[in-house]
């Protein structure tokens, strides 16, 4: 192959991978869906790292506006209650009220 070729063979390249790239842009991302019925739309649960391979399992309590926090205890192989935060008052606080 001649070095000209060559040249426009990889600048073929790099437009369809510039189109690709541009096409993924501008495809929506599909939302994120949470359930909500029945009491179960009383709740959100969301898992997170706490520590280094500690996972937490936190608990939105959307009735009460209160935050629940869980962590595994992997010796005893249980889930343990942490503690909880009161979100409407944590946030009328950083309001300045």
């Amino acid at each position: 192959m001649k070095p000209k070729q060559t040249c426009l063979a990889a600048l073929v390249c790099l437009n369809l991978a510039l189109l690709i790239g541009l096409l993924a842009a501008t495809i929506p991302p599909t939302p994120a869906l949470a359930q909500n019925t029945g009491l179960a739309g009383n709740y959100l649960a969301v898992c997170g790292e706490i520590q280094d391979q500690y996972d937490a399992l936190y608990m939105l309590d959307t009735r009460s506006r209160f935050l629940h926090a869980f962590w595994w205890d992997k010796g005893q192989k249980r889930l343990v209650y942490a503690d909880s935060r009161d979100l409407e008052r944590d946030f009328r606080r950083n309001r300045g009220g």
